[in-house]
C-alpha cells in the first residue's frame, strides 16, 4: 500500500498562506502536516510562481529536448533543483535531479534517446526469416537443411559450454581439495 499522504489544494493552500504570513514557519507547517519541510517548501515555491494552479496534478511525461532544455538551463543559471523545477513547471525536483545525473553520464544523448519499459532480454527470440514459398523441392530442401544446420550450431554451442562449465567446476573443487588443511 502507498504509505504518501495526498493533501487537497485547500490545504496546501492554507498551509502555504500561514507560511507566507509568517504564523507558521516551514518546518512547524510541516510538523503540523506530518511530513517532510521538503514537500512545504515545493508548495510555498509553486504557489509563488503560480498561485493555486500550481498545486494541480501535471503529468510526468517530457520529451528528450525539454528534459535537455531544463538540465542546460539549471547548468547555466546555477539554480538551486527545486527553482529550476518550479520554473518549468516539473512537480518534484528529484526528476531535474535524474536528468542531471544522466546528463552527466551519457551526455545530451542519453537524455535524448527514448528507453521506455523493459530492457529486451538476451534471450528474446529473434524474429524467424520468411522461407522462400516456391514450390521447387530443391529449394524446400535447401531451407530444410539450413534450418537443421543452424539447430546443430546452437546444439554443439551449448555442449561446449556445458563443457567448459563441467571443466571449470571440476578445476575449482581439486583447488579447493588441494588448499584444504590436514585435519587433526
Amino acid at each position: 500500500m502507498d504509505k504518501r499522504v495526498k493533501y487537497s489544494i485547500k490545504q496546501k493552500r492554507s498551509v502555504v498562506l500561514s507560511v507566507l504570513s509568517g504564523r507558521l514557519s516551514v518546518k512547524g507547517a510541516a510538523r503540523k502536516l506530518g511530513c517532510h519541510k521538503s514537500g512545504v517548501q515545493r508548495w510555498v515555491t509553486q504557489y509563488q510562481q503560480e498561485g493555486t494552479r500550481g498545486f494541480q496534478f501535471r503529468n510526468g511525461h517530457y520529451s528528450g529536448p525539454v528534459k535537455l532544455r531544463v538540465v542546460r538551463y539549471h547548468i547555466k543559471k546555477g539554480l538551486s533543483l527545486r527553482q529550476t523545477a518550479c520554473h518549468f513547471n516539473i512537480p518534484n525536483e528529484s526528476t531535474v535531479y535524474r536528468w542531471l545525473n544522466t546528463y552527466e553520464h551519457y551526455g545530451a544523448e542519453g537524455l535524448l534517446k527514448k528507453n521506455k519499459g523493459r530492457k529486451r532480454s538476451p534471450m528474446a527470440k529473434k524474429p524467424k526469416k520468411k522461407e522462400p514459398t516456391s514450390s521447387d523441392p530443391v529449394a524446400e530442401k535447401l531451407a530444410a537443411l539450413q534450418r537443421e544446420n543452424e539447430y546443430l550450431r546452437a546444439e554443439n554451442a551449448f555442449l561446449k559450454k556445458l563443457e567448459a562449465l563441467a571443466q571449470e567446476e571440476k578445476a575449482a573443487k581439486a583447488q579447493a581439495r588441494r588448499q584444504k588443511p590436514f585435519g587433526n
